[in-house]
């Protein structure tokens, strides 16, 4: 899947629900932004962005699949001439590591 993403906040890419970034933050008075994609079948997929985080020098992105709340996706976030992508991440150990990396944000 693959398509143009904003930054969810302005204030700091480890930003979430549980943010704590203080009361000059508007990373969540902002609209949701929810982007469609397209699956390795062909088929159209509305996802929202939740959360993005930086790692290792890369910028990443979590999202949730709209028909099906239960599906998270981590993508990577890479720039591009006509705005920043989304870009599936293929290799096992870099998204073995990034499940941790999101389990410890999220403790």
């Amino acid at each position: 899947m693959e398509k143009e993403e904003k930054k969810i906040c302005s204030c700091d890419d480890h930003c979430s629900d549980n943010c704590s970034c203080g009361d000059d933050c508007n990373c969540h008075d902002s609209e949701p932004i929810i982007v469609e994609m397209e699956d390795v079948n062909g088929e159209k997929v509305k996802v929202e962005v939740i959360a993005t985080f930086e790692d290792n020098g890369k910028n990443y992105a979590i999202v949730n699949d709209l028909d099906n709340i239960d599906n998270s996706y981590i993508f990577e976030i890479q720039s591009a001439e006509e705005g920043d992508i989304l870009t599936s991440i293929d290799d096992e150990d870099e998204f073995e590591r990034l499940c941790k990396v999101i389990e410890e944000l999220t403790k």
